[in-house]
Order: C-alpha cells, then sequence, then structure tokens
C-alpha cells in the first residue's frame, strides 16, 4: 500500500495536480485583546488554506462551527496563493532555473485551480460597551466573499486589487465561542494569455490589478497571477465616530537653504473627515496635536453624516525642513487627531509628516519638468522600482533596506512603475526617511493599454485603450490610494500611466475632479512620456534608449531633458547565480557569436556585446562575473555623469531603467532579488556624488560637478595620471569653487603617449586641503580593448577590521591599504564561517574601490546582528590582481 501511494503522488506530481491531504496544522485559536481606538490587531497568523472546490460547504455553513483542519495548509497572509503553495513545498521555488515552468499556470488550467478558502479562527474574552469592532481588509487579489460567524460580511463581491474595504462586525463577534472567519478569493477575472508579450495577450488589463503577472521582457509570468489576502488584514475598534483620511499640507515661502540655522515661518493646514456611524446625532471635539500645538473644534454630526473639517493654519517657527537627499536632512514632526466625547477617545489617527513645499515648471529653454522644493530647483537622479517582490512577499525591512540602496546611490527620485502597483505604506515611509521623492505611477501601461498596434495582444488599440473594464472601480480604487499615502513628504507628484494616458473619461476625471479635490498640491501627468512632463527639442516626447553603450556616448547623446526611463545591463555576482543556476547551466554563460542558452534566456539575460572579452579571454563563470561587474560600473558611472555634463542646459533630471528586480533576472539591478549589492551601485553612486570631479570622456577635461543647492568653496582639484605599474607621470591642480546646481569645465587631460594599453587618471577634490573624495578612471590607448589590465603587478590592500554593536546592527569599519602598486577594483563580502553563506542585506559606504600606490581607504559596514555571533562574521576581500 506503501508503495501504491508512492507511485500515485509520483503520477499526481508529474500531472501538476497538487496534492492536498496533509495534515499540516490543529487550527488552534488566537486569542484577541481589543485595543484602544486607533490600534490594530493584525491577523496574520494561524491562517489555513484549501482549494476551494475541494471544500464541501458554502462561506455560511463553513464559518459556522469549528471544522475539521485535514486536508487544509498552513497558508501565508498576507500573501497569495502561490506562496502559500510555496511555503507548504508543492512546488519548487520558481525563482530558481526553469522551475517556473513546472508549476501551472491559470490560463492554462483555469481560474477554478487557484480559487481558494483562506479561514482562520480566534476568541475574544470581551467586548468593551459603546465600541464598534471593524474589520480591515488593506488588499485582496482579485474578488472575494467574507464570512464570519456564520454570516456574509460583504454585501456584494469584492472586486479590485487596489481598494481597502472595512466591515463592521460588531453584532456578529463572539465572546462566548469560537470565531469563524472564512474568506474566498477568485483570481483577476481575465488573467490573460502568457504569450511572450509585455503582459502577455495584453487581457490582464482589462481587470483592475498589476499588469506584469502574466510577463514582461524582463520577468516571467507569476502564475497564480498574485491571487490572495496579498496585504496587511486587521482589526480596529471605535466609538460612535470615526476619524479617517487626514491630509496635510506644509507650504514653506521663499527660497530657503538647507544651513540656515534659523528658519523663517512654516504653514501648516489640515483637514479631516470624520463620520458618524450611528442613527442619532453625535457631538464631540475634534483636537489637533503637533509640535506642541493643540488645535480643539467642536463638531456635531447627524446621523450617519461623514463631512471633512478644516482646522486652522498652523505656523511652525523655525521649522526644520525637509529636503530630498544629497540636498539635506529629512526630518520628520508627528501628529495626532482624535475625537473626544465627554471626556472619552472615540477614534484617532497618528502620522508622521515632513515640513517641505514642492512646485514645478517647465523649463522654457529645453523643455524638461524641472521640480523645487522649499525654493530650491533640484537636479533629479533616480531609478524605477518595478516592486519589492514579484510574488508580494513584502515586509517593513525589505523595503527599508530597497530604498537605504537608493539612498546610497545618491538617487533622489524613485519612480514607482505604473505596471505593478501603489507600494504599501511602510515603502513611503522609507522613503521620508531617507529623502527619496517619489514619482508615483498608477495602474497602467502603454503596452496593455492601447499606446500601439501590438501583435502579441488579443484585442485591438482602440479596444485596449477602454481598459479596464470597470472605470468606476478604477476611480474608486484611485480616490482610496491617493488617501492611504498623500501625507507623506516623499510623494512627489502622480501620475496616470506609464507611457500612454489611460482611457479618455478616466483620465478626465483624474484631472479635473479627483486630483484637484484630493491631492491639488502634487502635480499630476497623464503619462510616464506626457509632454506636460518631458518633451524633446523637437516637440515630441519619449522615453529610452536602452543596452550597453560605449562610455563617451553618453556625454554626446542628447536624450530627453527629464527621462522618466533610460536603461542599460546589470548582472549580479557570482554568488547569486549560483543560488538560481546550476554549475551546467552557468558554463553556458553567453559570449559574442555565441547563442544564449535556455536558462540564460529565461532569465532575461540583456547581453554585453563585446564589452567583456575588451578585458581578456572568458574561461569560466567566475571571470564572467569579475568582468561583468567592471562594466557595470564604468557603464553607469558614464551614464550618470555624461547626463550631469549637461544640468541643466540639455537635462533636469534621468530615472534609470531599472534599479532593481523583484525576481532572479539578469538587467537593469544595482542589487539582486537576494539584496545583495552589485558594482552597478558603486558606479551609479560614484556618478551622482553630488560634489564631485569627473572625467568627460568626450571633451577629455575635467568638470566639477556641484548638484546640490548652495556653493562650495576653497576647493582644490587634483588631476594625476598612472601607468600600470603605479608610476604618476603627469599631475595638476586647480583651485576652484563650485556654484550650486552647476558643473564647471577645468582643465584638459593630455593624451597617454608615454604608455600602452591600459592607464589611470586619478581625480581628487580637497577642500581646505581635506579629501573629500575621488575618481579613478581606467583609460586605454588601445581603444576597446582593457586586456592589459591581467598585466597590473599582484598585489591585496593589507585589511583591518572592526565592530561595534547599535541598536541591533552590527557597525564595522573596514580600513584598507594600498602598497607601492595600484590595487584594481577590490571588492568587499561578508560570510559566516560556520555556514560559507553570505551575510544578506549589508550596507557598504563604498565597494569595488581602486587604491593608488599608498592611497588607503576606510569602509563603514552595517547589517542586522540578529542570530549572527561576532566571531562568526568573515570579510573577505577580492581584488583584481592578488597576490
Amino acid at each position: 500500500m506503501k508503495k501504491l501511494s508512492v507511485v500515485l503522488i509520483s503520477l499526481l506530481a508529474f500531472l501538476q495536480v497538487p496534492v492536498w491531504a496533509v495534515h499540516i496544522s490543529d487550527g488552534t485559536p488566537e486569542d484577541l485583546q481589543l485595543k484602544a481606538p486607533g490600534e490594530k490587531i493584525l491577523l496574520h497568523d494561524g491562517w489555513l488554506a484549501r482549494r476551494a472546490d475541494e471544500v464541501l460547504f458554502d462561506g455560511n455553513l463553513l464559518s459556522s462551527s469549528k471544522w475539521n483542519p485535514d486536508g487544509w495548509m498552513k497558508a501565508r497572509v498576507p500573501g497569495t496563493v502561490l506562496t502559500t503553495l510555496l511555503e507548504n513545498k508543492l512546488y519548487p521555488e520558481p525563482e530558481k532555473s526553469l522551475n517556473n515552468n513546472l508549476i501551472p499556470d491559470i490560463y492554462t488550467v483555469g481560474r477554478d485551480f487557484y480559487t481558494y478558502w483562506f479561514a482562520k479562527t480566534f476568541t475574544l474574552q470581551e467586548l468593551p460597551k459603546d465600541r464598534e469592532v471593524w474589520l480591515n481588509f488593506r488588499g485582496i487579489n482579485y474578488m472575494a466573499d467574507i464570512f464570519l460567524n456564520g454570516h456574509r460580511v460583504n454585501k456584494e463581491t469584492c472586486e479590485g486589487m487596489f481598494l481597502r474595504r472595512s466591515f463592521n462586525i460588531t453584532e456578529i463577534l463572539r465572546t462566548d465561542t469560537l470565531n469563524i472567519l472564512a474568506v474566498i478569493v477568485y483570481p483577476p477575472v481575465y488573467p490573460g494569455n502568457p504569450n511572450g508579450g509585455q503582459g502577455g495577450d495584453g487581457m490582464i488589463a482589462r481587470n483592475n490589478t498589476m499588469q506584469f503577472t502574466p510577463g514582461w521582457d524582463w520577468i516571467q509570468p507569476v502564475r497564480d497571477r498574485n491571487t490572495g489576502i496579498w496585504d496587511e488584514v486587521s482589526i480596529t475598534t471605535t466609538g460612535a465616530v470615526k476619524v479617517q483620511s487626514p491630509y496635510v499640507v506644509t507650504k514653506v515661502p521663499g527660497v530657503r537653504k538647507p544651513s540656515d540655522g534659523s528658519q523663517k515661518d512654516a504653514l501648516l493646514r489640515t483637514t479631516v473627515e470624520v463620520e458618524n456611524i450611528t442613527s442619532a446625532t453625535q457631538t464631540g471635539t475634534l483636537i489637533l496635536e503637533t509640535d506642541g500645538h493643540i488645535l480643539r473644534q467642536s463638531v456635531t454630526l447627524s446621523p450617519f453624516e461623514k463631512k471633512e473639517i478644516a482646522f486652522r493654519e498652523i505656523a511652525l517657527k523655525n521649522p526644520r525642513l525637509w529636503w530630498p537627499n544629497g540636498i539635506g536632512d529629512h526630518p520628520l514632526y508627528g501628529m495626532n487627531i482624535r475625537f473626544e466625547q465627554q471626556g472619552k477617545v472615540s477614534d484617532e489617527t497618528s502620522l508622521n509628516y515632513g515640513v517641505r513645499e514642492i512646485t514645478t515648471e517647465k523649463d522654457p529653454d529645453n523643455g524638461g519638468r524641472k521640480f523645487f522644493v522649499n525654493g530650491q530647483k533640484v537636479y533629479m537622479t533616480g531609478g524605477n522600482y518595478i516592486s519589492s517582490d514579484w510574488l508580494l512577499r513584502l515586509s517593513p525591512e525589505r523595503y527599508k533596506d530597497e530604498v537605504r540602496f537608493h539612498a546610497e546611490m545618491n538617487l533622489r527620485m524613485i519612480r514607482v512603475w505604473g505596471g505593478a502597483l501603489l507600494e504599501r505604506p511602510d515603502f513611503y515611509k522609507a522613503c521620508d526617511e531617507e529623502g527619496i521623492l517619489v514619482f508615483q505611477d498608477l495602474w497602467g501601461s502603454g503596452d496593455c493599454n492601447g499606446a500601439w498596434e501590438d501583435a502579441m495582444k488579443k484585442e485591438s488599440r482602440q479596444r485596449r485603450w477602454e481598459y479596464p473594464d470597470n472605470h468606476v472601480l478604477f476611480l474608486a480604487s484611485v480616490e482610496d490610494q491617493v488617501k492611504m499615502v498623500r501625507n507623506h513628504p516623499s510623494l512627489c507628484f502622480w501620475c496616470g500611466a506609464n507611457e500612454w494616458p489611460l482611457a479618455k473619461d478616466i483620465d478626465e476625471k483624474l484631472e479635473h475632479d479627483l486630483m484637484p479635490r484630493l491631492d491639488p498640491e502634487r502635480l499630476f501627468a497623464h503619462c510616464s512620456t506626457d509632454t506636460l512632463f518631458t518633451r524633446n527639442l523637437l516637440g515630441d516626447n519619449g522615453d529610452g534608449p536602452y543596452g550597453i553603450r560605449e562610455n563617451d556616448w553618453f556625454f554626446t547623446f542628447r536624450s530627453h531633458p527629464f527621462n522618466p526611463e533610460s536603461g542599460n545591463v546589470g548582472s549580479p555576482e557570482i554568488e547569486s547565480f549560483r543560488e538560481f543556476m546550476t554549475e551546467e547551466e552557468l558554463r553556458e554563460f553567453p559570449l559574442p557569436g555565441k547563442r544564449r542558452s535556455t536558462v540564460w534566456s529565461y532569465h532575461k539575460d540583456l547581453g554585453y556585446g563585446d564589452h567583456l572579452t575588451r578585458y581578456g579571454e572568458i574561461p569560466n563563470i567566475e571571470t564572467y562575473c569579475k568582468f561583468t561587474q567592471v562594466v557595470n560600473y564604468d557603464q553607469y558611472r558614464s551614464f550618470m555623469e555624461g547626463w550631469a555634463s549637461h544640468i541643466w542646459d540639455w537635462y533636469t533630471g534621468i530615472l534609470i531603467w531599472k534599479t532593481q528586480n523583484p525576481w532572479t533576472a539578469l538587467r537593469g539591478q544595482m542589487y539582486d532579488w537576494y539584496l545583495d549589492v552589485n558594482a552597478t551601485l558603486y558606479g551609479t553612486r560614484k556618478g551622482c556624488e553630488p560634489l564631485h570631479p569627473m572625467y568627460n570622456l568626450a571633451t577629455r577635461k575635467v568638470q566639477l560637478l556641484n548638484s546640490s543647492v548652495e556653493e562650495a568653496k576653497n576647493l582644490t582639484v587634483r588631476a594625476q595620471l598612472y601607468d600600470r605599474e603605479g608610476k604618476c607621470w603627469w599631475e595638476q591642480e586647480e583651485e576652484t569653487r563650485a556654484a550650486a546646481n552647476s558643473v564647471e569645465e577645468l582643465f584638459a587631460v593630455p593624451e597617454a603617449t608615454a604608455v600602452s594599453g591600459v592607464y589611470f587618471l586619478k581625480l581628487t577634490l580637497l577642500q581646505n586641503g581635506k579629501q573629500l573624495t575621488d575618481n579613478i578612471y581606467w583609460l586605454t590607448t588601445t581603444p576597446k580593448d582593457y586586456s592589459t589590465l591581467s598585466t597590473l603587478p599582484k598585489t591585496t590592500p593589507d585589511m583591518q577590521v572592526q565592530w561595534r554593536l547599535k541598536e541591533s546592527r552590527y557597525i564595522g569599519k573596514i580600513s584598507l591599504k594600498g602598497k607601492d602598486r595600484i590595487s584594481f577594483f577590490n571588492r568587499i563580502k561578508l560570510f559566516r564561517k560556520s555556514t560559507g553563506k553570505r551575510i544578506l542585506p549589508v550596507h557598504y559606504s563604498d565597494n569595488y574601490i581602486t587604491l593608488m600606490p599608498g592611497d588607503e581607504a576606510e569602509i563603514m559596514v552595517d547589517f542586522p546582528a540578529t542570530g549572527i555571533p561576532q566571531e562568526d562574521i568573515e570579510v573577505r576581500l577580492c581584488s583584481w590582481t592578488e597576490e
């Protein structure tokens, strides 16, 4: 019998039919204690799941009495059907190799295959008097019916991925016996054919859901289209009056400077919605507290009345202003708003805000969009962000690390791309804290929504421009999500969609009603290539180009003045490759004239052309990765310095396509899906450094960039040329200053007539004799040939490491000291001695470091200390030519 069972299970696996009859959990109920108004109880533990066609009861019966959990699985909430199946080991990890092809696609197996029940039980000891209890869902994809204790909670089937829902469950809660919550979740109505097109056949866009899930040119299909209770579930309580949807606006008159010790007043304006949820008239006091100010306002609400209340304007004395990354600090203020009746709090909400004012205009000369923060013109460097994880395994910690990586690249803006989703509040919170402005697309893309004729799409261009089918739902979702995130100082402006406006009636409603009513202080652009936003000198608009280029090209090609996306290569380090490819697959790395293998194509390898073989022969994957990183660094430094060499003349901003991947793709990434950094991050970091000397590869002249808003004085720029033996054979210095928001041309660098092959240019910036930064280039007298790097004398810097603990994080100082030779492209990496595995994620102040003879460098690193004894930390240093 045992042998027969094994054969049966193997057969089911072959047929891609999951095996459910496994007892995983006993369904132990969670004991809940209701909290004060404004505080959440998260319902994220103890969920079970089962495919709907295997459940013999409807929702009323299922939630009436405790059921036998046999055959049910532990479920991930927040999560999706597929993440639940993966965590129960029913399918292999889809990020690895071709494993994603082993998971049934909804287009083939039908929606019923991914229609699931999710259920949990909980107990409640008591229900306080005069309290209303609310069940809240912050995101379900795509349709759902919700049942509690034998009752259907929602009057109409919930539809739409981007709409929060809240239900009053006071009357159906049990305090004397078990509470049973059951939710049936249905996939998108039109999951679409993952036929290889951008968004597959485009049908996914008929729904109000994320569009990339049938696949794109940087990702494979998400097999269940992210069906599930994908975001937060909570219980809250209120009294008779609810407080919701506050809106905070700060005004900062005049032109301010971050360095000013005393600031003139800023103005604070706040509105909030209050709602009477009872059939009786309610009277009370609405109270706002912030920065030592207390405002009170008497309010009377008729039965079931909802109204917006405006508080009087507050003058904030000597305000702590919020500035973008690389401009100034980004402090936050706290605010509490509550409604009191007879000395008791009915409901309250708390939030953080930043004191800043963003204005915008078109540049009359180049046509690019300019943004001003607190009166100061800000040059925008940024990146495009898809989603933290393709299967929506989201967390505050991951958001914080990802946004911090962007800040460490000296970027100032993240564009949240329209084919994905409005990110969760923790993402914007991280952007607030790091000073990263957000360019926020809504849910649409030119590929799916009819920007052009497309043979991969099922329906015509004209029909696709009418997507989604339910315009009322789309607009309701936008209104809800705008209210959810509009108080974040990082949120810079709204954009209707990617590369093409939404359906005409939706677009007009957004422009003329919804945005002016809900968020009038922010710009609304119809789409990412809107002529209101960016155009080139010929009057048309667009984005791109994409792919690897000659380094000097970035200084000469004239692109769009504010380019929302222009892309390049990006490949991870060897350790990440080994996480998702086998050694045999890794041996199939692509080279010019060599056919790209199935696995490399599946993971969307973009290709480096002949740029890797310029560094020499590539006998193995280790060498391949070594060369990709040096090319990554040089490409992105040139990319950002090339744009910056025309700051305000040609350009007002540039956003890289793209800075991250939500899965294991092989293109456009500064850090990979495992949150391991690569040289792309540090090349971008150097190219975007607010104040630094740079070498214009087209003019062969040294330039000094200052993209901050204040002048830098008492500067010295030193340039030195070195041969491969480390001998300095030319040097020049110039004393100067750097005006705010400028790039200044200094002096020419002579041709290298005394050397053959690779040589080095080191630029150093000093202020009052103290070094601020340096910038080291590897150049060559033999065009497109860097192979002589292999003749560098072998050397490895001396290294010392010091550790300390701070707030549950390890803070490390790694000191490198060069010897009498050039030490090229030193990579630092942290591992655990006990396992040999990487420590991830780690934040490095710099990496891939080149030292001229006698140079020293100090690198700060930090990462969570949880579960890692200090003696288990191993610091590895890898040099281009090691001793």
